[in-house]
C-alpha cells in the first residue's frame, strides 16, 4: 500500500506541472474564443474567458497556499466555464463539465472526485429543468424534466468510468514511483550503510571524513577522528560462533551511537572497527583534544560494561586510537587522517590494549618502520637470511639433554635483527606460518646431524598460536615428518598457554591429534597465562616450561619462589618434565637442584650457538 503522505506529495507535483499547461492551453483556446464571442454579441462568454484565465493565473503565481485551497479554486474555474458554456452554447458545452471530476480524482482523491461528478449531474438537471440550457433529447422534446434526467444519467455513467479509471491509473503510477523510489532507498542503503549494524559504511565515512576536513580548513574549527577496536573480538567468534559476535557488535554499535550523540558521524569500517567523526570541537587546540579524549574514555567505558546476549554475559574492552584534524591551509588528506587514528589506535593494544592513544608523528614513523620490517623479513626468508640457533637444556648433573632452537635474523649486510622485533611482526602479519613450517623442516634436519655425530638429543620448537590453529598443520607435520624420516618423539612442541583462552576443546583434540605421531607437548612459559589443573589433566603433556620471570627472583624473592615450587610440586604430581628458563646464577640452579630436579636452560649453563659451535662443544663435553 503505498503510504498517503507520498500520494499527497505525487498530487502537488502534478498539480504544480499542471497548471502552467493548462494556462498556456487556456489563452491558446481563449483568444480566438473571445474574438468570435464578441461579434456574435456573446459578452457574457468573452467575460468568462477573461475572468477564468485570470483566475488560473492567480492560482499558479500564489503556490505558498494551501493544495486543496488551490485545488478548489482549480475546480471552481473549470465550473465556470463549464456551465458558462453549457447556459450559451448548449449540449456540447458538457465535454467541459467531465473535465472537474477527471482533476477532483486526481488532484484530491476519488471522494472529491465523485461529489464532483454528482454536483456537475445536478447542474444539468437543475439548469435543464428550468430552462436555462437547451438539454433536450430527441422525442422527448416536451419534456424538460425527462430530458434533463436521460442527458444527467449518460454523463454520470461515462463520468464515473472516466473518473474511476483516471483514479485508478494514477494510483497505480504513484505506487509504481513509490515502488522505484523504495528500491533506490535500499540500493543507496546498501552502498551507504553497514547491513549488521546500520551504521554508515566505509563508502559514506569517507565523503563524511572529507566534509569534516573542509569544514576545519573553512572555520578553523578542530575536529577528530576515532578509530575503535574490539579486543580479542576473534575470540568471540571462534569460540561462541558468529551469531553471538554478531550480537556483540549489534550491541556495541547501539552504545557507540548512543554516547557519541548525534551529532556524531559513528561508522562501521567492518569487523570490529568502528570509526566516530567529532566536529566543531572549538579553534584552541588543547580544549579540542581534552573534549575528543574525554569522548573516547567515555566510549571505552561504555564497551566495557556487560553485553548480555542469549543469557550469557560478555564483556569488549575497547581500544581507540584517537586524531585531530590540522586548521591549515593544507589540511591532512582524509586517507592520512584516518590512518593516524588506526596507528594510534595500535599503539593502545601495544600498551596492553582497553586504552586510549592520541596519535604522535612517532606513531607513524614507528608503523613505517614495522612495515618494512615485515617486507624485509618476507624477503629474508626467501634470501636464506634467517637461521636457528640452539640452546642446550641440562639436567640436575648439568649434562645435556636436549635443545631449544631459536631463531635468528642476520642480514646481509651483517647487522642483526633482535627476535623480540621480528617475532611480534611475523605474528602479526602471518608471517609466522611459513616461518614456522621452515622451522620444523630445518629442525628435522638438525636432528639428523645432532644423530650423525653421536648427540641425538631432542629438539624443542616454539609453535605459535596462528601456526598451531591452521586447518591443515597436523597434516603438514605429519608430511614433514614423512619427508625428513625425522622421529616424531625427539620433537617436543612448546606452545603457550593462550592457546586454551579460545576454542579450548578443538585445542586438546589437536594436542592428542599430535600427540598420536609421536611428538610431545610442552607448556611453555609457563604460570603466565591462563593455569587450570583440570584442563591440564586433559592434555597429552610431556613437559612444563617455567618461566624466566619466576626464576629471575627465586630464591631470594618469597613470592616468585613460592610460584616454582607450586608448579615444581604440580608437575610431580601430574608426571610432568619440567624445564627451568633464564637460569643466570648459581643460586637459582642450586634452588631447582634441591627441589624437585627440574631440567634448566639458560646462560648459566650455555648461550644460543649455531649448530656447528654446537657440535664442536659436545665434542668436547665427551
Amino acid at each position: 500500500m503505498v503510504p498517503t503522505d507520498d500520494i499527497a506529495q505525487w498530487r502537488v507535483r502534478v498539480f504544480s506541472t499542471l497548471l502552467p499547461i493548462v494556462l498556456v492551453l487556456g489563452i491558446s483556446a481563449a483568444l480566438p474564443s473571445i474574438a468570435v464571442a464578441l461579434r456574435q454579441g456573446l459578452w457574457q462568454v468573452a467575460l468568462m474567458d477573461v475572468l477564468a484565465i485570470a483566475w488560473i493565473f492567480a492560482i499558479w503565481r500564489l503556490d505558498r497556499l494551501p493544495h486543496t485551497f488551490r485545488v478548489l479554486n482549480f475546480l471552481a474555474v473549470l465550473f465556470m466555464v463549464a456551465i458558462g458554456l453549457m447556459l450559451a452554447v448548449g449540449p456540447v458545452s458538457l465535454n467541459y463539465l467531465m473535465a472537474p471530476p477527471i482533476m477532483a480524482v486526481i488532484l484530491l482523491g476519488n471522494r472529491p472526485g465523485i461529489l464532483t461528478l454528482a454536483l456537475g449531474a445536478a447542474c444539468i438537471v437543475g439548469f435543464g429543468v428550468n430552462g436555462y440550457a437547451r438539454l433536450y433529447v430527441p422525442g422527448l422534446e416536451t419534456d424538460a424534466l425527462l430530458s434533463s434526467l436521460v442527458v444527467a444519467i449518460n454523463f454520470s455513467c461515462v463520468g464515473a468510468l472516466v473518473t474511476f479509471a483516471a483514479g485508478t491509473l494514477f494510483k497505480g503510477l504513484a505506487r509504481s514511483a513509490q515502488e522505484a523510489r523504495t528500491a533506490a532507498d535500499a540500493v543507496n542503503r546498501l552502498a551507504f550503510y553497514d547491513v549488521l549494524t546500520g551504521l554508515p559504511n566505509r563508502r559514506l565515512l569517507m565523503d563524511r571524513l572529507t566534509e569534516l576536513a573542509e569544514g576545519t580548513r573553512r572555520s578553523g574549527a578542530l575536529s577528530a577522528v576515532l578509530y575503535v577496536d574490539i579486543d580479542n573480538f576473534k575470540n568471540v567468534n571462534d569460540a561462541r560462533g558468529h551469531a553471538v559476535g554478531d550480537q556483540l557488535l549489534r550491541q556495541a554499535a547501539e552504545r557507540l551511537a548512543a554516547v557519541a550523540g548525534s551529532k556524531a558521524c559513528v561508522a562501521r569500517l567492518g569487523g570490529d572497527e568502528f570509526v566516530v567523526l567529532l566536529d566543531d570541537l572549538g579553534t584552541d587546540a588543547r580544549a579540542a583534544t581534552a573534549r575528543a579524549l574525554a569522548l573516547a574514555e567515555e566510549i571505552r567505558g561504555a564497551l566495557c560494561e556487560k553485553m548480555i546476549i542469549e543469557g550469557q554475559r560478555y564483556y569488549a574492552t575497547t581500544s581507540i586510537g584517537v586524531a585531530m584534524t590540522r586548521a591549515s591551509d593544507a589540511p591532512a588528506p582524509v586517507h592520512d587522517l584516518l590512518r593516524e587514528a588506526d596507528t594510534a589506535m595500535y599503539h593502545a593494544k601495544a600498551r596492553g590494549r582497553n586504552g586510549v592513544a592520541l596519535f604522535e608523528a612517532g606513531m607513524l614513523r614507528d608503523a613505517e618502520r614495522r612495515l618494512t620490517l615485515e617486507r624485509d623479513l618476507g624477503l629474508a626468508l626467501d634470501h636464506g637470511e634467517l637461521s636457528l640457533h640452539l640452546q642446550l637444556q641440562v639436567d640436575g648433573a648439568r649434562r645435556p639433554i636436549g635443545a631449544e632452537l631459536l631463531m635468528r635474523w642476520r642480514r646481509k649486510d651483517g647487522s642483526s635483527v633482535p627476535p623480540d622485533q621480528f617475532i611480534p611482526v611475523a605474528e602479526s602479519s602471518g608471517l609466522i606460518v611459513p616461518m614456522g613450517e621452515w622451522v620444523l623442516r630445518e629442525a628435522c634436519m638438525t636432528w639428523h646431524a645432532l644423530a650423525r655425530a653421536g648427540h641425538p638429543l631432542p629438539l624443542s620448537i616454539n609453535v605459535s598460536p596462528m601456526q598451531f590453529r591452521q586447518p591443515d598443520f597436523v597434516a603438514r607435520v605429519e608430511s614433514i615428518l614423512l619427508e625428513t624420516g625425522a622421529p616424531p618423539g625427539q620433537l617436543v612442541f612448546e606452545v603457550t598457554e593462550g592457546l586454551l583462552v579460545d576454542r579450548r576443546d578443538r585445542t586438546i583434540e589437536r594436542m592428542h591429534e599430535l600427540a598420536a605421531l609421536g611428538i610431545r607437548i610442552s607448556v611453555d612459559d609457563f604460570g603466565t597465562g591462563y593455569s587450570s589443573l583440570a584442563y591440564l589433566t586433559r592434555m597429552p603433556l610431556y613437559e612444563l616450561k617455567i618461566d624466566k620471570g619466576f626464576i629471575r627472583d627465586t630464591p631470594h624473592d618469597k613470592d616468585g619462589t613460592a610460584i616454582v615450587q607450586s608448579i615444581l610440586a604440580m608437575a610431580g604430581h601430574l608426571g610432568l618434565r619440567v624445564v627451568a628458563e633464564g637460569v643466570e646464577t648459581e643460586a637459582q640452579a642450586g634452588y631447582l637442584a634441591r627441589h624437585g630436579n627440574a631440567s634448566m636452560q639458560g646462560f648459566l649453563f650455555h648461550r644460543p650457538m649455531p649448530l656447528e659451535d654446537l657440535l664442536d662443544h659436545l665434542r668436547t663435553l665427551a
